[in-house]
């Protein structure tokens, strides 16, 4: 019988400042910190994706202009836990 699992998945965006020492240390304890904790909660890290996303202008009656107002990434960890 296969195993099943229920994910969950979460915003990651580290954060620096640009008088940090070493900010590639900063980044990594944040990750860490963020993957400990879900780990102290039962899951498991499974994945980190990465997905782009475009914010479609509106225009004065609320339908799209056709034009990007905002495009940017999202960094997403995915975790799992068997079901």
């Amino acid at each position: 019988m296969s195993k099943k699992y229920e994910y969950k998945v979460t915003a990651f965006d580290a954060v620096v400042l640009d008088k940090d020492k070493n900010k590639m240390t900063k980044i990594r304890d944040q990750l860490q910190d963020e993957m400990e904790a879900h780990s102290n909660d039962g899951w498991e890290f499974d994945s980190q994706l990465t997905f782009g996303y475009t914010v479609k202008e509106t225009g004065c009656f609320g339908g799209s202009t056709g034009k990007a107002a905002e495009v940017g990434t999202l960094y997403q960890l995915v975790f799992k836990r068997e079901i």
